[in-house]
């Protein structure tokens, strides 16, 4: 058993299961076990919230209003907050909603990111490899996260159209200061060999720490931490809320590079201007300074 487990690539106890729940008469016919798998989920009953009707009715609604499942569990909290028969995660929007499309009402194309199946829920796996002496943010100062001082950065990469060309940026935390620079490869010694040219302007004293993505690119990040002298740290796999400030300046850079353009062809003096406009741009939660002025601590400039 243990053999046969290890072929498939099953733990043996699901394999057990399996044999036991779906097994006729001592023999084991994957024919058989598929119909009575069918015939299982043919009789199987709604969850006690899915038969709610007026409460799927409400989901279905905001879903067709374009509210993203999260929001329309809020939404309904806020409603009817304690109400019996009313409380629904967006785990079950996901499923009841992909399960609908199975059945020809398809609500998918409502969502902001609709995709033909539902993927399924793997946060605790990291499938991009593991880069060896990763620090995660969780032995962050916690200084960092109150965003009280100059020298904390978010780091990350954007690519262009079919892989063709990327762009490395870094953004301080406090100040919204963009520092970003053009590499051909998504490889961890371009993205190093880049960032030593482009912090040069960037006084030893403003690089503290850096927070970045677990792509491949920051393998080499005890090299990256030697030449900018910051302490680099990991946010948790496919948790980019925790590098929310580079997500949200990627957004502002993908306005004059959208995702459908190749990269290779960026001149790096287009890319210095456009970080410069970016950089110059009047912030509301900056009091209406720029990044370029409250990172460097310059005096107001009139923009003309």
């Amino acid at each position: 058993m243990d053999e046969a487990a290890r072929i498939i690539g099953k733990h043996v106890s699901s394999l057990y299961r399996e044999l036991t729940r779906n097994r006729k008469n001592s023999y084991y016919l994957a024919r058989i076990a598929d119909n009575q798998a069918l015939r299982r989920r043919l009789e199987s009953k709604d969850s006690p919230v899915r038969g709610n009707k007026e409460l799927m009715a409400t989901v279905e609604r905001l879903i067709k209003q374009k509210v993203a499942p999260e929001q329309v569990v809020g939404r309904i909290k806020l409603e009817r907050k304690a109400q019996a028969g009313w409380q629904i995660s967006h785990e079950t929007i996901y499923q009841y909603i992909y399960d609908q499309a199975r059945k020809g009402n398809d609500l998918r194309g409502f969502l902001r990111h609709p995709r033909k199946a539902r993927r399924k829920r793997s946060a605790n796996k990291d499938r991009r490899g593991i880069i060896p002496g990763r620090v995660f943010i969780d032995d962050r100062p916690c200084i960092v996260e109150r965003k009280q001082r100059r020298g904390d950065w978010e780091g990350d990469t954007i690519e262009g159209a079919g892989k063709k060309g990327y762009v490395a940026t870094f953004v301080d935390r406090k100040t919204k200061y963009l520092v970003a620079y053009k590499i051909e490869h998504k490889s961890a010694q371009e993205l190093v060999r880049g960032a030593r040219k482009a912090f040069r302007a960037i006084p030893k004293a403003l690089r503290k720490t850096v927070t970045v993505d677990n792509g491949k690119e920051f393998a080499a990040h005890e090299r990256l931490s030697q030449i900018l002298e910051a302490k680099i740290y990991f946010a948790h796999p496919y948790h980019s809320w925790e590098r929310g400030l580079n997500e949200h300046t990627n957004g502002l850079l993908r306005q004059y590079l959208p995702k459908n353009r190749s990269l290779l062809d960026l001149d790096p003096k287009e890319l210095a201007k456009i970080v410069a406009e970016i950089n110059n741009r009047p912030r509301k939660s900056l009091g209406y300074r720029t990044p370029r002025e409250a990172f460097f601590k310059l005096p107001l400039a009139l923009q003309i």
